[in-house]
C-alpha cells in the first residue's frame, strides 16, 4: 500500500502554502488534512480536494494518525511533535526564508531537529538550513505562487499603490524581525492626497492594521492575491510579501526604519536582496520614492529579475516539482 501523507496548517495564510500540493499528490498518497475548527470553510474554499479535510481539535494522540506530516509553520511543527513524536516532519516556509538565527528560523539551532525533510524555497535557504544542520533538504520553490506565471498583468488607472507592513514592533528581541509601522505610521494617511492608496499587512497584525486603516479611510485588502492583480506597486518594510509582489514583475519600495541595523547582517531582505527598489530610510522620501516608482516602473528591474531568478525556482512549476519530492520520499519511506 502507499505510503500517504497528512498535512496540518493552523492559519490561514499557511493553508494558502500548503493547499496546493495536497491538491496535487495522487490520492493514494494524501492522508488527512488538519485545520482548525474555525478554518474549515476557508480551507474548503482554497481545496480541490476536501474528501480527508478535518478539524484537529476534534482529534486526540490515539486518533491523530502516524503518517508523515507536512506543515509550512514552526508552530505546526511543534504541535505536530507533541501530538505523535513518533511521525515524520516535512517542513516548508511559509515565506521567502528570511533567517534570524533564533529556533524559528531556518538557520536557528534548536527544536527544528524534529525535522526530517525540509522543502525549502530556494538554495538560498537551503544553505542557511545546513549551516546548522544537515536534516536532507529539497529545493520545491513556492507553490503558492505558480499561479502569477504568465498571469496578464494590467496596470490599473490610476495607478493603485499598496501600503503594508509587518508585524511586530520596534521594540523585539531581534529589531529587524520586527516592523516599520511605527516609523511610518503618521505620515500614511498623507499619501492619500497624491496616490490612489490602498493597505495590506501581515495576517498576525490584522488587530493592528485593519482599525488603523479603517480610522484613516484607506481600503484594506486580505487576501494578497487581490493586492498582486490590482496594485501597481507594493511597498513594504520585511514581509516576505515584498518579494511574492516582485515576482510579478511589478516594482516594490523598500522601507527601512531607523532600528534596522545596518552593521547587523541576517542575509535576505537585510542585506542581500534589500536592492530591488528604492530603500526609504526617511519620511521625507517616501512620497517622491513611490512617484519615481509608478514613473520609472523599469528601474531596479534587472536586480529585480536577479532576485526571483534566485529566490524562486521552479517558478509555474513549484507544485509539481514539490509533490513529486513527496511521493519519492514517501516511497523511500515504505522501502526502508
Amino acid at each position: 500500500m502507499p505510503q500517504q501523507i497528512d498535512f496540518l496548517a493552523t492559519q490561514p495564510h499557511y493553508i494558502d502554502h500548503i493547499s496546493p500540493i495536497w491538491d496535487a499528490l495522487s490520492i493514494d498518497n494524501v492522508g488527512a488534512f488538519y485545520v482548525p475548527q474555525n478554518l474549515i470553510g476557508y480551507a474548503q474554499s482554497r481545496l480541490k480536494n476536501n474528501m480527508y479535510l478535518f478539524a484537529y481539535e476534534n482529534n486526540s494522540l490515539d486518533t491523530y494518525g502516524l503518517n508523515p506530516i507536512l506543515v509550512c509553520a514552526y508552530g505546526d511543527m511543534k504541535h505536530a511533535h507533541r501530538m505523535n513524536p513518533e511521525r515524520q516532519i516535512y517542513m516548508m516556509e511559509h515565506g521567502t526564508g528570511h533567517g534570524f538565527g533564533t529556533s524559528a528560523y531556518p538557520n536557528g539551532p534548536g527544536d527544528r531537529d524534529l525535522v526530517s525533510l525540509f522543502l525549502p524555497p530556494n538554495q538560498y535557504t537551503a544553505d542557511k538550513i545546513h549551516t546548522v544542520r544537515n536534516t536532507p533538504c529539497e529545493v520545491v520553490g513556492t507553490p503558492k505562487l505558480d499561479w502569477i506565471a504568465g498571469y496578464p498583468f494590467h496596470h490599473s488607472s490610476p495607478a493603485t499603490v499598496c501600503i503594508s507592513f509587518h508585524h511586530g514592533g520596534k521594540r523585539t528581541r531581534i529589531p529587524e524581525a520586527g516592523s516599520a509601522f511605527e516609523h511610518y505610521k503618521d505620515s500614511i494617511a498623507g499619501l492619500k492626497q497624491h496616490f490612489n492608496l490602498v493597505a495590506h499587512g501581515h495576517p498576525l497584525s490584522r488587530v493592528r492594521d485593519i482599525p488603523f486603516y479603517a480610522s484613516i479611510n484607506v481600503p484594506f485588502i486580505e487576501d494578497f492575491t487581490e493586492v498582486m492583480r490590482v496594485a501597481d506597486v507594493y511597498v513594504n518594510d520585511l514581509s516576505s510579501t515584498l518579494y511574492e509582489f516582485m515576482a510579478t514583475g511589478k516594482p516594490v519600495v523598500v522601507l527601512n526604519a531607523p532600528w534596522f541595523r545596518r552593521d547587523i547582517q541576517h542575509g535576505l531582505r537585510f542585506w542581500d536582496y534589500s536592492d530591488i527598489g528604492f530603500e526609504v530610510n526617511d519620511l521625507s522620501e517616501l512620497q517622491k520614492a513611490i512617484e519615481t516608482t509608478l514613473l520609472n516602473p523599469g528601474l531596479f528591474l534587472h536586480r529585480r529579475k536577479k532576485a526571483i531568478q534566485d529566490l524562486y525556482p521552479y517558478l509555474g512549476h513549484s507544485v509539481q516539482r514539490a509533490a513529486a519530492v513527496i511521493h519519492e520520499h514517501l516511497k523511500e519511506d515504505v522501502v526502508a
